[in-house]
Order: structure tokens, then C-alpha cells, then sequence
């Protein structure tokens, strides 16, 4: 079975491949998308969510193998910007450090360069997310406490009741023992963002991975969440936009520091 992808935006120009992070799926995308028209933008549902449910999860890098034949033969030219948030950017980094010769550019938002650390509390909640992933009182209070906005919460319940277990499990034992790719001798411009409300290992590591690679930066989103490309989807677009086509950044967000 092959991923799903929806096309929008503008046939012919410059390519922007979306990649949606765990338990949803390219609808947390729409709203960049929309804004994002006069690009050619293609939105991918990873294996085993959204309407590629019934593709297996076998890994990240395995999901950038998959990505990687989509940009040759979908994208503008063969190449594509990639946009990852969470998961999809531990995916857009797998491809990166195996696909640099079609990827133009590189948002990524949310990832560790370590496997996170997990504390008592942490490790209930995924515990308590496994076990009740299916029951959407549970999906519901997730939704709430990852500050979605309140328009949106039906399709991340939606989406997460389409994830298949199988994929959660695996992701999830994924991120136990993360390893990134590689990344020391990548020429592609990536920008690494954290809202400054994450986990204190995804802020840090908003510093850590440009300083591993040659033509990286890092910046933080203040006062925002893991999801924030919805709870501030015009500074994320913006953002977007000027890094794809080598404007100044947003003033809004602020640079790491070490």
C-alpha cells in the first residue's frame, strides 16, 4: 500500500513535503498549507496514521525510504523543503541524513537529540495513553493538556483512534533509544525550533543539533506548546516562508543560547 498524500498550492513552484507528528495526521497542517498556496505543498499521513493506517510502521528511517521516492516523483524538480514537527521532524531528519541531494531546506520542531528523558510521570502517562488510546474521553483530556486549540480536538481524536497500536508501540520504543543520523557534514540549511514551553530536552536541543551541523540555526517559539504550529499557526507559517526563501526570521522568535 502507498502513503496518502494530499496536493495543494501552486503546480510548478518550489515543493514543501509536511510531515504531522505522533497520533495525528496531515490535517495539523491545513492551516499552513492553506497559507502556504503560492508553494507547491504535499501532506503526508505516516505509516500506520491518518489514511495510510493500514501502511506498517517499521522505523523512521524506513519512513524517509518512503519519503524519499515521493519527492523524486511528485516533487517540483525532484526536490522538496521539508517541515516536521515532532515525529514527522525525526523523520525529516532520517531523510536528511540519507536523501540531502533532493532536499532543498529543512524546518524541524520538537525533537531531542537524545532519547528524552522520561520520569515517573512521563512514563504513567504513556502507559495510561497506550491502554486508553482507543477511548476518546481519554484522546479528549490529551488534547487538552497539549494545549490544542478547541476547533481541533475532534480531529485529533479522530486521528488518534485511527493510529494503529502496532505503531504507537513501535514509535514510542523508537524514542527509548533514539539515535540521530549522521547530520556533521550536511549542507542543507535546517532550522531547529522548540516552543520555549517543551520539555527542557527539546529547548536544549534546539541549540544542540545546529551545533552538529554546518549551515544550521536554532530559535525558540516563546510562551509556546509542543503543538504550536496550531496555537500560533501564523508566526509557524511565517517562519516557513522566510526560511525556504532565505528571508530574515521572524523577529518574534528568539535565538539559542548555549
Amino acid at each position: 500500500m502507498e502513503l496518502y498524500i494530499k496536493e495543494s498550492g501552486t503546480p510548478g513552484a518550489p515543493t514543501l513535503l509536511f510531515l504531522h507528528g505522533s497520533g495525528t495526521s496531515g490535517w495539523m497542517w491545513e492551516a499552513q498549507t492553506h497559507a502556504l498556496a503560492d508553494f507547491h505543498c504535499l501532506n503526508i499521513d505516516l505509516p500506520g496514521h491518518g489514511l495510510s493506517n493500514q501502511v506498517e510502521w517499521v522505523s523512521m528511517a524506513d519512513t524517509a525510504d518512503l519519503i524519499a521516492p515521493i519527492i523524486r516523483a511528485r516533487a517540483t524538480d525532484g526536490r522538496a523543503s521539508l517541515i516536521g514537527l515532532s515525529l514527522g521532524g525525526y523523520v525529516a531528519l532520517h531523510a536528511l541524513g540519507k536523501y540531502a541531494n533532493c532536499i532543498d531546506h529543512v524546518v524541524v520542531s520538537g525533537v531531542t537529540a537524545a532519547p528524552p528523558p522520561l520520569g515517573a510521570l512521563q512514563r504513567l502517562q504513556i502507559s495510561l495513553m497506550y491502554r486508553f488510546m482507543k477511548s476518546p474521553w481519554f484522546v479528549r483530556a490529551q488534547a487538552k493538556m497539549m494545549f490544542l486549540p478547541n476547533d481541533v480536538a475532534d480531529l485529533y481524536t479522530e486521528s488518534m483512534l485511527a493510529m494503529s497500536r502496532v505503531a504507537f508501540k513501535r514509535i514510542l520504543a523508537e524514542l527509548y533509544v533514539l539515535k540521530l543520523p549522521d547530520l556533521r557534514h550536511i549542507p542543507v540549511h535546517t532550522l531547529v525550533v522548540a516552543g520555549s514551553k517543551e520539555l527542557k530536552a527539546m529547548v536544549e536541543s534546539a541549540s544542540l543539533i545546529p551545533g552538529l551541523m554546518p549551515n544550521a540555526q536554532g530559535r525558540l517559539a516563546p510562551g509556546l506548546h509542543h503543538a504550536w504550529n496550531g496555537e500560533n499557526p501564523q508566526l509557524f507559517t511565517a517562519m516557513i516562508r522566510a526560511w525556504v526563501s532565505g528571508a530574515p526570521l521572524p523577529e518574534a522568535l528568539q535565538p539559542v543560547t548555549d
